[in-house]
Parts: C-alpha cells; structure tokens; sequence
C-alpha cells in the first residue's frame, strides 16, 4: 500500500513530466503554462471575433474587437514570436511574423492598405493552415498549430476590418484545427505492473505512458480490474487525464479551445 501511495503522488507530479530520457526537451516541446497562455488568447480572441460577428454589430464595436484581440496578443508577443521562428517552413514562419508584428498598427492602416494588408494575412492563414497535414514531423505540426491560431483571429479580424466577408477564412481556420485535433491525439501504451500484484488479486497497477510525439508526453499510474493471464483492459476513463495531460502540452489543446468557441 505504501508502494501504491507513493506512486500515486509521484504520478500527480508525472502528468505534466515530458518523457525524454534524462528529462531533456527537445527546442520545439513546449509547457503546460505555455499552451495554457495560448488557449488564453485563442478564447479571447475566438469570443471576440464570434461576438463582433454578431448581426447589428456596429463599427465601434469592431473596433473595440480589434484593439481587445491586439492587447491579448501583444501580451504574449516575445513567446508568439519565438514559436513562429521554430516553424521549418521559411515562409509560413515570415508571414506569420508578419501579421504578429504589424497587427498592433492596424488601426493606422488607410483603406487601401488595410484590405492589402488583410488578404495578405488571409493567404498567410491559408499557407500555414494547408502545411498541417502535409509536413509529417508532429513536432512542426504542433508549432504550425499555434501558428494557425495566432494568425487565424488576426486574419479574420482583418478581413472584417477591410468589410471582406469572413465565412471562408473561419472554415479554413475551424479546419486546421480539426486536423491538429487528429493528428497531434496521443498515443498511449499500457505497461502492467504483475510483479507488485498481491497473490489471488483482481486488479493491477498500470504504466500508462501517452505522447503526441517524442517529448510531448505524459506518464500515470492507475489500477484496472485484472488478473495475470487475462487480456489487459484499461478504460479510457480511467486514463482520460493522461491523454488531456499529454494534449495540453501541445497545439492540440489549443485548437480544442478554438473550435469549442468558434467551430466555423
């Protein structure tokens, strides 16, 4: 019983734990606090874009949108940026930089450049948004992710700031991150503890290691109804917390955030 307690405590320690040996992170891995920063700003975002959508809103609450979108990525900017510098592909990573860099000016734009400006974001989106499925390393995937949804309010805001319609550019953004949600959802493996099972037991203690990719993971113990010999059966109940573990340390919860405000 002590054996269990202590990994039990351990494990509350290990759900956030990236499974590299030695405990090294790879550049591109990225912290529960971080993700949590960008799910933050995806929300409010994403409620504020839904929100200024809305039939009979003015152009002051527009602008209104605008400048709370602009301080909530401003907020953040050194951490944003740094992630888009990581992306392998030079110019999803330039024209994302690009629309993080100048949104904050937005409100200086005349109108010809302001619609300039906004297709040009849009045609960023839509670059970073048809990389996701194709670049086969989940690590870029994963920094394509935020990317997309950094750039995807921006664009978005934009377009309705030029008074372009916003309907594609919500689909195409709503699409990538039904693709992350796919491709980043860890994968788990169940490694059973028969050693430590008491003599005539009917439960066991599990290994459960889950991972989006190599340094984007995490570990628990839970104990299953089992007996040596049998198939092993784990519920997904009863390891649901790893998996959202091992998914807040990537875009994946991000994009979760996203479509659960704003699906299309």
């Amino acid at each position: 019983m002590k054996r269990r307690l202590f990994r039990t405590t351990a494990a509350a320690l290990l759900a956030i734990a990236v499974m590299l040996p030695g405990g090294a992170r790879p550049a591109a891995a990225v912290s529960p606090v971080v993700i949590a920063g960008y799910v933050r700003i995806a929300v409010e975002a994403y409620t504020t874009i839904r929100d200024f959508l809305r039939p009979g809103a003015s152009q002051d609450d527009l602008q209104r949108a605008v400048r709370q979108i602009i301080a909530a990525i401003e907020s953040s900017k050194t951490e944003i940026l740094n992630r888009i510098d990581a992306i392998a592909t030079a110019d999803a990573s330039a024209c994302a930089r690009q629309s993080v860099v100048e949104f904050a000016d937005i409100e200086l734009f005349t109108p010809q450049t302001m619609q300039r400006w906004a297709q040009d974001a849009t045609g960023c989106v839509t670059r970073i948004q048809s990389l996701i499925g194709v670049v086969g390393d989940k690590a870029q995937t994963d920094l394509l992710g935020l990317a997309l949804n950094t750039a995807g309010p921006i664009a978005i805001a934009a377009r309705a700031r030029a008074g372009f319609s916003t309907d594609a550019l919500r689909g195409i953004v709503a699409q990538g991150n039904r693709s992350l949600v796919t491709l980043l959802e860890p994968a788990c493996t169940f490694t059973p503890l028969w050693g430590d099972q008491p003599p005539g037991s009917r439960e066991v203690e599990v290994v459960v290691r889950c991972a989006a990719y190599p340094g984007a993971g995490a570990l628990d113990y839970v104990i299953v109804p089992a007996r040596r010999g049998q198939p092993l059966v784990v519920p997904l109940s009863a390891y649901a917390h790893v998996v959202e573990a091992a998914s807040n340390q990537t875009s994946r919860a991000v994009a979760i955030a996203a479509l659960g405000v704003m699906p299309a």
